[in-house]
Parts: C-alpha cells; sequence; structure tokens
C-alpha cells in the first residue's frame, strides 16, 4: 500500500488553491467603509471640477480676445485635471493597499506626498508596456509582409496564422488582466518601475489563468454593487423630486413649473429665485454623482489590490527581476558593440574614401624630358654634344 508524499510548503499553490482564495474578494466591500480613501476620491473629484469650472471659465473669457492664449490655456487645463487626477487617485490606492497589505495606516497628507512622488512610476510602466505591446505589432507585421512573398508565402501562412492568433489572444489577455490592471497596485504597494515589470512578468508567466478568473469574479461583483447603488439613488432621487416638485415647485406649477424653472434660468428668464434652485439642484446632482461612482471605484481598487496580493504570493520576484536586468545589461551590451561596430566601419569607410581622392586628385610623376638631338643650324647634320664644328658642313657650332 502506498502514501502520498506529503506537499511541500515551499511548493507553488495549486490553482484550485488559489482560487479559494476568491472568497477574499469580498473584503473589498470594506472599503466602502474606509472613509480617508473616500474622502481623497471626493476631494479629488471636487478639485478637478472646480479646475475645469475655474479655468474652463477664465479660458471662455480669453477666446474672445486670443484664440490661441484661450487654446492654451485649454490644454494646460486638461494637463492640469488629468495630474490631479491622478495623484489623487493613486492617493487613495496607496490608503487602501496599506489596508490590504495590513501595513499602518497613513494619513492623507502623508498618502499625497507619496502619490506626488510615485505617479511617474505609474505612468512609465504603462508607457513601456505601450512600447513592447507596438514593438511585438511591428515584429509581427514583418512576419506577414515575408509570408507576402510568393512561393514560401502560403506555407509561412499556414504556421503563421494559428500561431500569431494564439499569441496575440494571449499578450491582449495579459495586458488587459494583468499588466495594466495590476500595475497600479505594484506601484501603490512601493514598487519600482523595475519591480513592477518583473512583478507583472512572472504574474503573467505562472499566474494568468487565477489573476483572469479572479479579475472576471471582481466584475461581477463591481456588477452587483454598482445596481445596488444605482437602485438606492435613483429610488431615491425620483422621490425627493417628487415631494420637491409638491412642496418647493408648488408655488411654480407643481413638476413642470419646476422643470420649467431649470429650463428657465438656463434660457436667463429664472430670476434669483430660480438661479439659487439651479445651482442648489446642480450641487445636489454633482453630490449624488460623487456618492455613487466613488463606493464602486473603491471597490475596485481594493479588489485590485486583494488580486495582486495574492497573485504575487510566493513568486520568486527576486529571480526575475535579476532576469530582466540581465537581458537589459544584454540589450544595452548588443547596442554598444553595435555602435562600436558601426563608429569602426565609418572610420573605414571614411579612410577609404579619403584613399581613393587622393589618388583621383595627385597628378601623376612626370617623366624626365629627354635631351633633344643636337643638329648643324646650316645642314641639320646630326651633331655631339662635344662637337664645335659640324662634320658635315665645317660650320662651327660653339
Amino acid at each position: 500500500m502506498t502514501t502520498a508524499a506529503p506537499e511541500s510548503p515551499t511548493a507553488a499553490p495549486s490553482l484550485h488553491h488559489k482560487l479559494a482564495e476568491s472568497r477574499s474578494l469580498l473584503g473589498a466591500l470594506d472599503a466602502i467603509t474606509r472613509w480617508r480613501p473616500f474622502a481623497m476620491l471626493v476631494l479629488t473629484f471636487l478639485a478637478c471640477m472646480i479646475l475645469m469650472a475655474v479655468l474652463g471659465g477664465v479660458s471662455a473669457a480669453m477666446a474672445r480676445h486670443s484664440g490661441f492664449v484661450a487654446g492654451l490655456l485649454g490644454v494646460v487645463t486638461l494637463l492640469l485635471v488629468m495630474v490631479t487626477a491622478l495623484v489623487g487617485v493613486n492617493a487613495a490606492g496607496i490608503l487602501l493597499s496599506d489596508d490590504t497589505w495590513e501595513r499602518p495606516q497613513r494619513n492623507m497628507v502623508e498618502a499625497l506626498f507619496a502619490s506626488l512622488f510615485t505617479s511617474h512610476r505609474l505612468i512609465g510602466i504603462l508607457l513601456l508596456q505601450g512600447l513592447l505591446f507596438l514593438l511585438y505589432l511591428i515584429v509581427f507585421a514583418i512576419i506577414l509582409f515575408i509570408c507576402s512573398i510568393p512561393g514560401i508565402g502560403p506555407l509561412l501562412y499556414a504556421v503563421v496564422f494559428p500561431a500569431g492568433s494564439i499569441l496575440t489572444g494571449v499578450i491582449l489577455f495579459t495586458l488587459l488582466y494583468v499588466a495594466v490592471p495590476l500595475a497600479a497596485p505594484a506601484v501603490w504597494n512601493g514598487a519600482t518601475v523595475m519591480n513592477a515589470l518583473a512583478m507583472l512578468a512572472e504574474i503573467a508567466r505562472q499566474r494568468l489563468l487565477f489573476v483572469v478568473v479572479m479579475t472576471l469574479l471582481l466584475g461581477l461583483l463591481l456588477l452587483l454593487v454598482t445596481l445596488i447603488i444605482t437602485a438606492i439613488i435613483s429610488t431615491g432621487t425620483a422621490m425627493t423630486l417628487g415631494l420637491s416638485a409638491s412642496i418647493i415647485g408648488s408655488s411654480l406649477g407643481g413638476l413642470d413649473g419646476l422643470g420649467g424653472l431649470v429650463m428657465g434660468t438656463m434660457g436667463g428668464m429664472g430670476g434669483n429665485m430660480g438661479s439659487g434652485y439651479l445651482w442648489a439642484l446642480g450641487f445636489g446632482a454633482a453630490t449624488l454623482f460623487l456618492l455613487g461612482v466613488t463606493p464602486g471605484m473603491l471597490v475596485g481598487m481594493k479588489g485590485a489590490t486583494i488580486i495582486h496580493r495574492a497573485a504575487i504570493a510566493d513568486l520568486s520576484l527576486a529571480d526575475a527581476e535579476q532576469a530582466i536586468q540581465e537581458k537589459i545589461a544584454d540589450v544595452q551590451r548588443r547596442a554598444k558593440e553595435a555602435k562600436e561596430q558601426a563608429l569602426k566601419q565609418a572610420a573605414k569607410q571614411a579612410a577609404h574614401s579619403a584613399q581613393v581622392q587622393s589618388a583621383t586628385t595627385t597628378p601623376p610623376a612626370t617623366a624626365p624630358v629627354a635631351t633633344a638631338a643636337l643638329a648643324c643650324p646650316s645642314c641639320n647634320h646630326p651633331a655631339g654634344a662635344d662637337d664645335v664644328f659640324c662634320g658635315n658642313c665645317g660650320h662651327k657650332l660653339k
């Protein structure tokens, strides 16, 4: 009778064991009760709205005088809003990451400063991922171009088509479910760009199916949370508008009068009373929007941190990072060698060109001019160089 060997404590956990951790995703619902990240997201949205309102108004006013300045101010406004949103959302993610990893909870100011000094890492990671995917597309396009060669092209395409379809699908799934969603939790956890790239590569190599399943489960949880929040807000809003029409809008003609109040105020005919109610209605709608969107974002962000923590458990990230460093060093070495080879080739070509040019421009050496033969000026009889008189006619030569 044989007995099964006990499982090594250092062995990689099976997919069944990892999927059993999916129940930990329910812990993402706890993010709704965390007031620090909740307040950080709300303040971030408010700051973005204020920037858009103030700078947008200034840009609209400047458009009457200079369209170029107004357009430039609009671009600056867009950049400021994007930077504000990135820093604020990252700060909320850092607070949620502290909660997931059971670290001492930072306050909002500390999280904001940490986000200011780490947000560029997320941008760098996403840019590198985009460049790598673009490089893959270029290589794939070159291979497809080779497949267009008559003769061997159809044979190559018979292999390239299925292999390329599978490889492209795996890469897209890796980007959508691993590289992009888990890049932010890696940065929130304090990873550098190289740490994050090594981590994401190792997750994609060993835990791709696990992360895909966990991400789909998180999507279902987010859908459920969104439906519940939407139902709460929509039913409450409908009843509140009905009561508002019967009480506040009674002197304005009921619900139709309340709608006419909004439209009339937008057209400049509502007066001070309509303007005040319109601002109150707009502020209330913005508040409802923030309260409706923020919980779903918090659940999604904390769910991503939970998936990230479960995905990197028991992974040898040091070896993966060292492998990436070695590959980068190898690429740099090859680039340096190629540069040196190109410089040597250019120097050799320049020397050869200079040699050819000097050979074509240097005049040929002149041959010594033969001394003209002497002759008698009287009878033209040849005479020697030492002759004093002509040997034919006796004419004196010297």
